[in-house]
C-alpha cells in the first residue's frame, strides 16, 4: 500500500515538473526576460565583474539543426525590452526578425541596468562597477548562448546603433560562430566626429552638479545631456517639420525631462561605445577580411549620431549588401523608413538561410 502510494506521488510529481518545465519553455519564446548568471566576467581592464548578469529574451521555436538562431544586442541606454517591438511575424513594418523562422534572442549589454551594471551590482556598486568595452559585453553574450542556452552556432547577429557595433565586434571576435551579421546604424570604429559627440554628451552628465562625481543620492535629472541626446538623433530637417514653433516650449519640457536610465549606467555605456574599435592597427581592409559572415550593413545618411562612412568602408571592401536611408529622421531610422529597413533585413536572413 505504501509502495504504490508512493509512487502514484511520484507520478504526480513528475507530471507537475513536466508541466513546469513546458511552462517555462513557453514563457522562454514569448519574450520573457531571463536573467543568466555567469559567476565571475573578466574584462579586457583586466578587472572582473563579481555575480555578472546578462539579461536576455527570446522568441520564436529553435529548430532541431539548432541553426536558426537570431541574436540582436540592445542600443545605448536601451534594453531587450526595448527590442521586442523588432521580432514578429512580418505584419508590421518593425518586423526586423520573423519568429515564424527564426528563433530570436534580444540581449542586454553590460550597463544598461539589467545586465550587470553600475546601478545594479550588489558588490560594486555606482562609481566602484570597473569600465567597459564592447568586446565586454559580447563575450559575456557569448558565453550565455554557449553556457545557457548550449548553442554551437547562430544563424545572424542583427543590431541597430550601440547593436549595430556590437555586430561588428561579434564579426571579428567569433568570425565562424555565425553566418550573416546585420549592423544597423553601427560602425566598427568611431570616427573623430563620433568621438567629439560622445564627449560632449559625458561631459554634460559628469559637470552636473547634481551628478556629484556618481556619488549622488538623488537620481540627477541631467536636463543639458538629455537635450543634446535629443538633438544628435535627429537631423535639422526632421526636428523643423515635426516640432512647430508654437509646439517647441511643450517639445523642449519633454526633452529635458528625466529619464529612466541611471546616470552611472548612462556614463559607463557612453565610455564603454567611445572604445570601439574593431580595426585597431589593421587596414579596414584587413580588419574586414578577418571577419567570415556576410554583410548587409544599413545606414543613415543623415545620421548625426554615428558617422557612416566607416560602415560603408566595410561593406565596399567586402562587397557586401548596403542600404543608405535618406530618411529625415536620422538615426530614429525604425521611426520614419522601418518598412524599407526591415524588408531588406527579413530578406537577407530568409534568402540566406
Amino acid at each position: 500500500m505504501f509502495k504504490e502510494e508512493t509512487w502514484c506521488r511520484l507520478r504526480i510529481c513528475c507530471q507537475f515538473l513536466l508541466l513546469m518545465w513546458s511552462a517555462c519553455q513557453a514563457c522562454a519564446q514569448t519574450g520573457q526576460l531571463q536573467v543568466a548568471e555567469l559567476g565571475q566576467c573578466t574584462l579586457e581592464s583586466g578587472q572582473s565583474i563579481q555575480d555578472c548578469k546578462v539579461g536576455y529574451r527570446t522568441f520564436g521555436t529553435l529548430n532541431a539543426a539548432k541553426d536558426n538562431a537570431v541574436l540582436m544586442p540592445s542600443w545605448l541606454y536601451g534594453t531587450s525590452a526595448d527590442l521586442v517591438s523588432l521580432f514578429g511575424d512580418g505584419s508590421s513594418a518593425q518586423h526586423l526578425v520573423d519568429t515564424g523562422k527564426f528563433f530570436g534572442i534580444a540581449i542586454d549589454a553590460f550597463g544598461n541596468g539589467v545586465s550587470s551594471s553600475p546601478s545594479n551590482s550588489p558588490h560594486q556598486h555606482g562609481t566602484n562597477f570597473p569600465s567597459l568595452t564592447p568586446q565586454d559585453s559580447v563575450r559575456a553574450q557569448y558565453r550565455v548562448l554557449t553556457e545557457i542556452e548550449h548553442l554551437e552556432h547562430l544563424h545572424a547577429v542583427v543590431g541597430l546603433s550601440m547593436g549595430g557595433e556590437q555586430t561588428f565586434v561579434w564579426s571579428v571576435l567569433y568570425p565562424g560562430f555565425f553566418d550573416l551579421a546585420v549592423p544597423i546604424l553601427g560602425t566598427p570604429r568611431l570616427t573623430t566626429y563620433d568621438l567629439h559627440v560622445k564627449e560632449i554628451q559625458v561631459e554634460s552628465i559628469t559637470t552636473d552638479t547634481d551628478y556629484a562625481n556618481g556619488n549622488y543620492t538623488r537620481e540627477p535629472g541631467l536636463k543639458l545631456a538629455n537635450l543634446i541626446g535629443a538633438l544628435v538623433v535627429t537631423s535639422p530637417e526632421f526636428r523643423n517639420l515635426t516640432t512647430p514653433r508654437d509646439q517647441f516650449a511643450h517639445f523642449l519640457a519633454e526633452a529635458e525631462a528625466p529619464q529612466s536610465i541611471d546616470a552611472n549606467d548612462r556614463l559607463w555605456q557612453l565610455r564603454a561605445i567611445m572604445q570601439q574599435d574593431v580595426i585597431g592597427k589593421r587596414t579596414i581592409a584587413e580588419a574586414a577580411h578577418s571577419a567570415t559572415a556576410r554583410f548587409l550593413v544599413i545606414v543613415s545618411a543623415e545620421d548625426h549620431l554615428v558617422n557612416p562612412q566607416p560602415a560603408l568602408d566595410w561593406a565596399a571592401t567586402l562587397g557586401a549588401r548596403t542600404y543608405i536611408s535618406h530618411g529625415n529622421c536620422a538615426h530614429l531610422i525604425m521611426s520614419c523608413d522601418a518598412e524599407a529597413v526591415s524588408s531588406r533585413v527579413r530578406a537577407f536572413l530568409a534568402d540566406s538561410k
